[in-house]
């Protein structure tokens, strides 16, 4: 026997709005794609700097670093290539590298004081 659930049952009975539905219908971003560039760069810098900081670089800890260091810093998103081009801008590619190698060195430190994997 089912017990009632008025949470489910109030869920049933509303519906979703035609927008809502026609948003949902059509396929977001199939062509163009969203890009996070602090994650790009993060994982291309994510080894050398785990490698300079005499880190495990399991599986584990790599994910480990790479989630703290992610979590500590405001993404960047870009939508096409135009805008991949437009990040590499010297100057402002320059800072954004010296913010996540730094935000990298803390999640080294962070996971070397206390990794979470079996030694």
């Amino acid at each position: 026997m089912e017990l009632d659930n008025p949470v489910r049952d109030e869920a049933k009975r509303i519906k979703e709005s035609p927008r809502r539905e026609k948003i949902d219908s059509t396929n977001v971003c199939k062509k163009h794609q969203v890009f996070n560039v602090v994650e790009t760069i993060a994982n291309e810098k994510v080894l050398d700097v785990m490698s300079r900081m005499d880190l495990c670089t399991c599986e584990q800890c790599i994910c480990d670093v790479l989630a703290l260091a992610l979590n500590s810093l405001p993404p960047k998103y870009v939508t096409s290539h135009a805008g991949k081009q437009y990040i590499q801008l010297e100057a402002y590619k320059k800072q954004l590298e010296t913010d996540v190698a730094f935000a990298l060195m803390k999640a080294c430190m962070t996971v070397k004081d206390t990794p979470n994997h079996e030694e």
